[in-house]
């Protein structure tokens, strides 16, 4: 995550996931037309089964859209004027809210497996972190974004100091190989 004085949360993807739904539909109805031609075929079991399959499928595929739509992908503060914090949703959709409207700020943070031994692109104390706010008694929850240690620290405080009545919580979960302390 960038960290710039009026950013307070950005995920590591923002985009909206339409190709993603595109090609989940494809399989979907591939997966339908193959049961279709298995019962012209005269395979009623097979046929029912691959029907039945890409239903569920496609009803998964439309629940799991319907809840990362609503997800938060970033979250600034806007200053030209009355201060006040801008959420950015995966579907595009932009609100400006009143930081004292925002009640809890929860941030859980994963750690990455570390083995100082083998040392991968990350080092101690990366790993992924997931936001989830409480605002006028809504709770919106974003998607993920990579964060070290010390970006996580700076985070909380930027929440701190935006939002200074809200309740802050972190749960910080260490990676299999935890060399490092929190």
């Amino acid at each position: 995550m960038r960290c710039e004085d009026d950013l307070l949360w950005e995920a590591n993807d923002r985009n909206g996931w339409g190709l993603r739904w595109l090609g989940h539909v494809g399989a979907a109805a591939a997966l339908a037309g193959v049961g279709g031609l298995l019962w012209l075929g005269g395979e009623r079991f097979v046929s029912v089964a691959a029907l039945c399959g890409a239903s569920i499928y496609a009803a998964w595929v439309t629940a799991y859209w319907l809840r990362d739509r609503r997800r938060l992908a970033r979250v600034t503060v806007v200053d030209d004027g009355p201060r006040r914090i801008r959420v950015h949703h995966v579907s595009g959709r932009i609100t400006d809210l009143d930081p004292g409207l925002v009640s809890e700020v929860h941030i859980t943070h994963r750690g990455h497996d570390y083995d100082p031994d083998d040392p991968p692109l990350l080092g101690p104390g990366a790993g992924t972190a997931t936001l989830r706010l409480r605002i006028a008694g809504r709770q919106f929850t974003s998607r993920w974004a990579g964060l070290n240690s010390a970006e996580l620290d700076q985070v909380q405080q930027s929440w701190r100091t935006v939002c200074p009545t809200a309740a802050m919580d972190g749960k910080r979960i260490p990676g299999r190989f935890a060399g490092y302390s929190y």
